[in-house]
């Protein structure tokens, strides 16, 4: 007998997802829709393949303006009502050593990875608490927050930031039925680390993984619709660490 629980179900939530046109975001943006969400694909550019799809709306916009976000989030509105979850994806990186880091290099990434997560979510919450419905906020953290590596002084800074904004969100919002939870992943091929990647420490970091291969895409879908759907209505303030057993190896 195959039973059906609405509860771990996501089909008709309106759910935005920032730095949806590449990587992990727009992987995120095609599961959620092949789900039956309605999705807000939020970039500073638009992904080709999304255009096509009834349930996904690209929106133009920058996480690091005040008025791109609020207008992103009135568009969605417009069309598939209240976002009810959200998906602070969006990111940059650099890999540079701390000495060389400079004041514009650790400015941008903190003003896209963590104000631009932060204010994201707050304007999120806001519209959730107008309208007292309750939602999910899911933040892009890094196995990098606990165990950073040479030349990943500033992200990991920025990543260890969304850690704890993570649980201080929990904690403030969670009596508005908000939940704010973060994914920390490990060690995935994508557009911000090509550089490194592409180099020698592919195979090292392979080779050092318990699994012995590095992350997919793929295997951060079960968190996120989970977190995404009523099945973690008792879950607020956590990071789930997906990095195939990397953080075991200290």
């Amino acid at each position: 007998m195959i039973i059906s629980d609405p509860t771990i179900s996501i089909a008709g939530k309106t759910i935005a997802v920032t730095g949806g046109s590449s990587g992990l975001g727009l992987r995120m943006v095609h599961i959620l829709a092949n789900h039956g969400a309605n999705v807000i694909s939020i970039s500073r550019t638009a992904a080709p393949d999304n255009e096509c799809r009834p349930n996904i709306m690209n929106i133009m916009a920058d996480v690091t303006v005040p008025t791109d976000i609020e207008r992103a989030f009135d568009e969605a509105e417009s069309r598939f009502g209240t976002v009810t979850v959200v998906f602070n994806n969006a990111g940059v990186a650099a890999i540079e050593r701390a000495l060389t880091t400079t004041r514009e290099q650790l400015r941008h990434i903190f003003e896209v990875n963590v104000e631009g997560a932060f204010f994201v979510a707050q304007e999120a919450a806001k519209r959730m608490m107008a309208k007292s419905v309750g939602g999910s906020i899911i933040n892009l953290s890094s196995i990098l927050a606990d165990a950073p590596v040479k030349g990943s002084t500033a992200y990991a800074m920025s990543k260890a930031a969304i850690a704890q904004m993570t649980r201080s969100l929990a904690l403030e919002w969670a009596a508005h039925g908000i939940r704010v939870n973060a994914i920390a992943p490990g060690w995935f091929p994508t557009r911000l680390n090509e550089g490194l990647m592409d180099g020698p420490a592919r195979g090292f970091l392979k080779g050092k993984n318990p699994m012995r291969r590095l992350g997919d895409p793929k295997d951060i879908d079960g968190a996120a619709l989970m977190l995404a759907s009523d099945a973690s209505s008792y879950i607020t303030g956590t990071i789930i660490t997906i990095d195939g057993g990397h953080s075991l190896q200290g």
